[in-house]
């Protein structure tokens, strides 16, 4: 299965961002994802539409069974 974390941002504008990161193993925790959230806002690597990110807002953990089949 492959596990795939959402994380939602706020920016300096107020609008919501989307980050995802794909291959997540899937025991992360919450307190890993938090000191991930943190460290993108502090670096201020990303953003969105010239617009930087001000703070977090929310993450997820999905994941996805894909089954191959031989034809």
């Amino acid at each position: 299965m492959e596990y795939t974390l959402s994380l939602t941002f706020v920016n300096v504008a107020g609008d919501k961002v989307n980050l995802s990161i794909a291959g997540v193993k899937p025991d992360i925790t919450k307190d890993q994802i938090n000191s991930l959230m943190d460290t993108i806002v502090a670096k201020d690597v990303f953003e969105s539409k010239g617009i930087a990110l001000a703070s977090k807002y929310g993450a997820q953990l999905s994941q996805r069974q894909t089954t191959k089949f031989e034809l």
